[in-house]
């Protein structure tokens, strides 16, 4: 039997399960849950993303700041928020000069060299300068691609782990809710999307619930190099969809 706002069941059930598993992964090392969820996402219905990733998003980082507040530092987030903005509006107007699938060839490939430059120990100081950046560059990428965590993950990778975690969860909810407005404003939000970000508020509990279990027996060394394969992927995934058109 199916429900009234629920048109397949099934397929609701199969999606709570893959946001379920993204918050999990970002509940324990601090973002990837959109690098996770999408490409499944996008195999079930292109409608999904990026809309209820953002809506399950605001609401995992809602959770996860409030779980990690005491390591929350505004002053270093606000940076970041005022990169966020023009990051964003910027993304907007590129798209309608510069194609998607250049724009993603060359994010991919800009993810990639900062992981390069991480792994081979070039140190990206978690200042104003490169919150700053890491906002701007955050917004284009998810405004593009649905995935904008990376660039603020690796100017974190150094924090501590709960830092990286509260200060990821912050950032992220307010770039959901800006990335909400927009898509409010584009007509790209829908009762449809909310019902299916609704039905997936269980997996979310249950995940996060699990991951705070988890992480204090995950040593810092693991959640960075967890941290910088999902960068990795993401830059591979982005650029790879890039050269292949999209």
């Amino acid at each position: 039997m199916k429900l009234l706002f629920m048109p397949d069941i099934g397929v609701s059930m199969a999606v709570a399960m893959i946001l379920g598993l993204g918050c999990f992964v970002q509940s324990l090392v601090g973002f990837g849950m959109a690098i996770v969820a999408a490409p499944l996402l996008l195999m079930i219905d292109p409608k999904l993303v990026p809309t209820t990733i953002s809506m399950v998003g605001l609401t995992l980082a809602s959770i996860n700041a409030w779980q990690y507040r005491h390591q929350l530092s505004f002053r270093d987030l606000s940076w970041a928020y005022l990169g966020r903005v023009p990051g964003t509006a910027v993304a907007g107007g590129v798209m309608l000069v510069v194609t998607t699938q250049m724009l993603e060839i060359i994010i991919g490939a800009a993810v990639l060299i900062a992981v390069l430059a991480s792994v081979m120990r070039f140190d990206i100081a978690p200042n104003r300068r490169n919150f700053f950046v890491a906002g701007f560059t955050s917004g284009v990428m998810g405004t593009t691609t649905s995935i904008g965590g990376p660039p603020m993950a690796l100017v974190l990778q150094h924090a501590d782990v709960n830092k990286m975690r509260a200060c990821l969860a912050g950032y992220f909810a307010i770039s959901c809710i800006l990335s909400l407005i927009a898509l409010s404003a584009t007509d790209f939000l829908t009762w449809w999307h909310l019902k299916q970000a609704a039905f997936a508020v269980p997996a979310v509990l249950v995940a996060t619930w699990l991951a705070y279990r988890v992480a204090p027996k995950v040593k810092p060394q693991l959640v960075r190099r967890a941290m910088l394969l999902l960068c990795t992927l993401a830059g591979v995934s982005t650029l790879v969809r890039g050269l292949m058109g999209g």
